[in-house]
């Protein structure tokens, strides 16, 4: 009798993820001291205050274990969500949330839709599963095709997934559209519609913890590692129906939010309300000047909801060949190759001069031969 595998042969077809380059390896490489990076989405800004001296105060206590429920974090977002505590379950970033849901979730067999290029960890976790996973393509703004995914459903599907502002490409889907959309799926598919960048959207857009509070039976995500400036600490949340929550609880690990993390963010939820309109409209003004700039060396960035741009080129070699001449100069951005699209650039928006140098080094684009 041959012996079985030991690893599961559905991991095969499972492309690892593959993070956005360091400062430090940029550094090692090219030499350049000064390295700016504008590759991962992260605020350019530090954490607010009250949370830098929540994580000095957390500090002495780091020899106990993390409260495994997150009760003062998931108190501090029911207050600020209207999504009652006991629906909402604090995890190790977005990240740990979708690997957490595909698992509690997905048979082989079954099937995860959503539209692409986005985000990666979808494709992944269905994969992990060994259950199948399902592209519409999207929208020709960049966000996503309702109508194309809604396509894609079938009776074996478990999860379907909206990433709004999607990444890469930063484009949301509207408010109105994403009801009906809701509306009309079958009732044995979960919706999941993940908000990383929840924060960037403009007044009117869609908000999945108002639909939540609402009732709804729909999963959102959310992260403090974008406009909350948390990346390093990693927490993410999830408000879901009870049954789901209860099934995450099955298989997520005990104490997968350390104390520091929970500490700053709960102080971030309090400092809320003074930082985040000043820091998001900061960004939002600087992704327009960006925007606008990049257009004026003639290139043609996606119109974005988000904290990044994306930057289309004629071919993946030539965006390959640009991000390695932005490399050389210590500028980091990401090739969103793993994302879907190859031919493209994704670019944080940072700081004023951070920005102004990835300007210096881009130069004008090169018409298409």
């Amino acid at each position: 009798m041959p012996t079985p595998p030991l690893i599961r042969p559905a991991l095969s077809g499972v492309d690892p993820y593959v993070p956005g380059r360091p400062i430090d390896d940029v550094r090692r490489e090219t030499g350049v001291e000064r390295i700016v990076k504008l590759g991962s989405n992260e605020g350019p800004l530090p954490p607010f205050p009250a949370a830098l001296r929540a994580i000095a105060a957390a500090a002495a206590g780091q020899r106990l274990y993390p409260d495994p429920g997150a009760w003062a974090l998931r108190d501090a977002l029911a207050a600020r969500t209207g999504v009652p505590a006991d629906r909402i379950l604090a995890g190790n970033g977005v990240d740990s949330l979708i690997k957490l849901l595909c698992l509690a979730t997905l048979d082989p067999g079954d099937n995860l839709a959503m539209c692409w290029p986005s985000f990666l960890s979808w494709r992944q976790g269905a994969g992990i599963q060994g259950a199948e996973w399902r592209q519409a393509p999207l929208a020709a703004d960049g966000g996503y095709d309702l109508d194309a995914l809604a396509e894609r459903v079938d009776a074996r599907t478990k999860l379907v997934v909206v990433v709004s502002p999607n990444n890469p490409t930063g484009q949301a889907v509207g408010a109105g559209a994403l009801e009906r959309f809701l509306d009309a799926l079958p009732a044995h598919v979960l919706p999941v519609l993940d908000e990383a960048y929840f924060e960037y959207l403009p007044p009117g857009a869609h908000d999945g913890a108002a639909l939540a509070a609402s009732g709804r039976r729909l999963v959102v995500l959310r992260t403090f590692s974008k406009a909350y400036a948390l990346a390093g600490l990693r927490v993410g949340y999830a408000l879901a129906p009870a049954d789901v929550i209860e099934a995450l609880g099955r298989v997520r690990n005990a104490f997968d939010v350390n104390a520091v993390a929970q500490a700053a963010a709960v102080a971030s939820l309090e400092d809320a309300d003074r930082e985040l309109p000043r820091r998001v409209a900061e960004i939002v003004a600087e992704r327009g000047r960006l925007d606008a700039a990049l257009r004026g060396l003639g290139h043609a960035p996606l119109a974005s909801q988000a904290n990044f741009l994306l930057v289309p080129y004629p071919d993946a070699a030539a965006a390959q060949a640009a991000n390695a001449a932005l490399l050389a100069r210590g500028i980091i951005v990401r090739p969103t190759g793993p994302f879907g699209d190859p031919s493209a650039l994704r670019i944080t928006v940072g700081l004023p001069e951070e920005n102004d140098a990835l300007l210096a080094a881009i130069g004008p684009a090169r018409a298409v031969d």
